[in-house]
């Protein structure tokens, strides 16, 4: 059974996006310290997940810095600790796989705040039905400390725990070490003892470390809330933690004839996402070897596809006729990292194929939402007529991912005939953060008229009353019918029901009651 099977749904995904949320963290915090960072591991940032097919993977930290080339790996935990997973039996799963001495890694804590759950199950005849959801809001809990991956190997980890089956059976092993409670100023570092005056309120706070445990802090020194201030390890400083703003020299080169593959890919990621010309030789060398890691060619491919300028539709075509689902699988991610119009071309062409496998159509319609161009969003809004409601919905997924450069484009279908589409752009728009006025004004004028779009209508109505009301004020002499409606949708989105409405409150299934538009 593979690892992942044994974990819940709800569990993994929870987790998944615990890891998001804490690379995020990681990636804002460094950029105070002008860094550039990126996904370096493709996902990292995101909990995009493909049940069907697993993902195929390199082990490699999570982001790496455009800019100067430092690799960090983020460690999101929920309780302030350094621990990590870690396997004694698979090479491939210890929790340094891939990591070089000079890598940074990062324990965020993320914690769950403003936590709210719903469930509603019901027995109708012979059919059960259960339906929950769970919004949760996170937030970076204190500072993050970052460590060397070097530092971690040249230090023995103090404990270890074996895992429940449901987190896939791995060890945790843990290192020792004192977090601060408070942010403060230290007052008092000596003897195995630290003071620290809490900033908020000035209480003080003393604490014993442990003597087998150095001191890290010192008398003077601010302290945030969940800084490590005593351990066997030794942390980066802000100081160190400052980008240098350039690569070290032959950087690049030295990568791409490393023999780590981790090595070898972060220097193809660098070249593509620098747009340096200069390695196309060397690259096209790995992506032609067919005992390189099949992770690196494909990523050897993108680069030569957006810097190179060579076809992606020639390059890859081998590897998305692979019999191999999780090879198909990567390389559709892997155009999508290209971007070029021949790009979203292809990808487009999977999307409008009703034979692929349906894991690469969604997958192709996920990576059209990274590239986000116009010709892209456009792919994707074509997508809400088609006949599988699921690649709807990714489809409706990759435009809300855009964000406010789709919304043109949402406004037109919205205006449309195809029914399936406006449906689409309404719900698309109505995602969205926040809609500016003009666009508010825009769609209130648009309802006037004999050929008011439906869905326009609806739209206002699911805005919060206070950002429309002022536009449609005017409806109440011009045209009653549409300020009534309007307003009869405010009533329910403000009500106790909306909470718990559901279209079917019962056993149906994904396509029961779907009437395709015109």
């Amino acid at each position: 059974m593979p690892r992942l099977a044994l974990k819940p749904d709800s569990s993994f995904f929870r987790k998944i996006v615990i890891g998001a949320v804490g690379a995020r963290s990681v990636c804002s915090d460094l950029a105070s310290h002008g860094h550039q960072m990126v996904e370096l591991e493709r996902g990292s940032t995101d909990t995009k997940l493909w049940k069907d097919v697993k993902r195929k993977r390199v082990r490699i930290p999570d982001l790496v810095c455009v800019r100067c080339g430092q690799r960090a790996e983020s460690r999101a935990k929920t309780n302030a600790e350094l621990a990590m997973s870690h396997s004694v039996t698979d090479e491939a799963r210890a929790w340094d796989f891939g990591m070089i001495d000079s890598d940074l890694i990062g324990f965020p804590i993320c914690q769950a705040v403003d936590e709210q759950y719903w469930s509603t199950g019901k027995l109708n005849g012979s059919a059960s039905y259960w339906h929950e959801r769970n919004w949760v809001r996170w937030r970076l809990a204190g500072k993050i400390n970052y460590i060397r991956a070097g530092t971690f190997r040249g230090t023995r980890f103090s404990k270890s725990s074996v895992k429940g089956v449901t987190e896939g059976s791995e060890t945790s092993i843990c290192w020792d070490a004192v977090f601060s409670s408070r942010t403060g100023m230290v007052e008092g570092c000596a003897a195995n003892r630290i003071t620290i005056r809490r900033e908020s309120d000035g209480h003080r706070h003393t604490r014993t470390v442990p003597s087998r445990l150095n001191l890290l802090v010192s008398s003077g020194d601010r302290v945030e809330v969940n800084q490590v201030i005593a351990s066997a390890l030794t942390t980066v400083g802000d100081a160190e933690l400052i980008c240098s703003a350039t690569l070290p020299a032959n950087h690049i080169p030295d990568l791409l004839i490393s023999r780590e593959r981790t090595q070898r890919f972060t220097g193809i990621k660098l070249a593509r996402l620098r747009h340096d010309g200069g390695h196309c030789d060397a690259i096209a060398e790995l992506s032609a070897d067919d005992e390189e890691d099949i992770y690196i060619r494909l990523e050897g491919l993108s680069y030569l596809a957006a810097v190179c300028e060579q076809s992606s539709a020639e390059i890859f075509s081998g590897y998305l006729d692979s019999p191999d689902p999780q090879t198909q699988l990567e390389s559709v991610i892997a155009i999508g990292e290209v971007g070029t119009p021949e790009a979203v071309e292809v990808l487009s062409g999977i999307l409008d194929d009703s034979t692929p496998a349906f894991f690469l159509r969604t997958a192709a319609a996920w990576s059209l939402g990274r590239i986000g161009t116009e010709a892209a969003v456009s792919r994707l809004v074509k997508a809400f007529a088609d006949i599988d409601v699921s690649i709807r919905e990714e489809a409706l997924d990759g435009i809300t991912s855009i964000g406010g450069a789709a919304v043109p484009i949402l406004l037109s279908g919205l205006r449309g005939t195809a029914m399936d589409v406006a449906a689409g752009c309404a719900e698309a728009l109505r995602q969205q953060a926040s809609l500016p006025a003009d666009v508010i004004s825009e769609l209130s004028q648009g309802i006037l008229g004999p050929n008011a779009p439906d869905w326009a209508v609806w739209l206002l109505g699911q805005i919060p009353r206070e950002r429309v009301a002022p536009a449609i004020i005017g409806l109440q002499g011009s045209a009653p019918h549409l300020h009534y409606a309007i307003s009869l949708l405010w009533s329910f989105m403000e009500s106790w029901i909306a909470r718990r409405w559901e279209v079917y409150p019962g056993p149906v299934g994904p396509n029961d009651g779907i009437k395709h538009g015109a």
